[in-house]
């Protein structure tokens, strides 16, 4: 009887669990529920008919049978990620779509080399995706990605060091006439502040030091986005961490022991080396590393 498979997408999910173990690391790096995931193993097993995992208490570990499956499936899935890398490189005109992803608090940053790159280049299409988790410049989900903190160390992505933008505790200045200006570290526990959720603050500096420090009692507002947090402290809901040349946008902002608490940060451009040299990459870029060579952090 042959061998038919009804979903190439069953391979691809079930190549997955066999690469990352688990149902549920499958499920997050395709961005799927866990149910659809053991939904699609299920019917490629039925398919089949034959057994492609051992189910354990650790996770998922490929049969005899699935590893061969899933060696063939690997080779397909890099001739197809080398196709799409390839047609992109192919793009040497200034048109079309270019994906960005940054987080979203970076729009403030971002948001004068987009007004740039808008005038000179208008027949391309800028496509921001603003997402805490990574996307993956190897699978197409991005052009270039902006990120923070440390170098990324990708095999096959280009990183370049555009900046290191140093942070510090701001409150509105109605906050500030309402419950007065702090003079000490001590003074501190007499305020409220705004941090981040839980599985958030260790990748902002300033959210993982208010919750190190502070007590929860006074940690009025948590938020999941940078973005969020700089309006909250815009609307005077407490005292929050801000870069420095975002807070310098908004007049009625008032830096709070900036001798006493910055955080410094490195800003990375980051490209997958078979679209770094595009047309539409190479003008971004270029833009982009200008501006923050002409706009020194503070």
């Amino acid at each position: 009887m042959a061998v038919k498979f009804e979903d190439w997408q069953d391979v691809k999910v079930a190549f997955e669990v066999a690469r990352l173990g688990t149902l549920t690391a499958a499920a997050e790096a395709l961005n799927v529920h866990h149910s659809t995931v053991l939904r699609r193993i299920n019917n490629l097993e039925k398919n089949l008919n034959t057994r492609l995992f051992h189910r354990h208490a650790r996770g998922y570990k490929a049969t005899e049978t699935g590893a061969k499956l899933f060696s063939t499936a690997q080779v397909i899935d890099s001739s197809l990620e080398q196709l799409h890398n390839d047609i992109a490189a192919a793009d040497s005109t200034l048109r079309g779509s270019l994906l960005l992803t940054t987080v979203s608090g970076f729009m403030d940053v971002l948001g004068d080399v987009c007004e740039q790159f808008q005038a000179l280049h208008p027949q391309v299409q800028l496509e921001m995706i603003l997402e805490q988790k990574r996307l993956r410049l190897d699978h197409g989900q991005a052009h270039i990605a902006v990120r923070a903190g440390p170098r990324p160390d990708e095999g096959d992505y280009i990183a370049q060091h555009l900046a290191q933008l140093n942070s510090g505790l701001y409150a509105n200045q109605r906050y500030i006439n309402k419950y007065g200006m702090p003079k000490s570290l001590s003074d501190l526990q007499q305020h409220n502040f705004i941090s981040g959720v839980a599985g958030f603050n260790a990748r902002v500096p300033y959210f993982e030091w208010v919750d190190q420090h502070i007590a929860a009692p006074q940690i009025k507002l948590r938020v999941s986005e940078t973005s969020e947090a700089t309006r909250a402290v815009i609307k005077g809901l407490g005292i929050g961490g801000l870069q420095h040349n975002v807070a310098a946008q908004y007049a009625n902002l008032v830096p709070i022991l900036s001798n006493e608490l910055i955080w410094c940060t490195d800003i990375w451009l980051v490209t997958h080396h078979l679209v770094h040299r595009t047309a539409k990459v190479q003008a971004f870029s270029q833009l982009l590393k200008t501006y923050f060579q002409t706009n020194k952090a503070s």
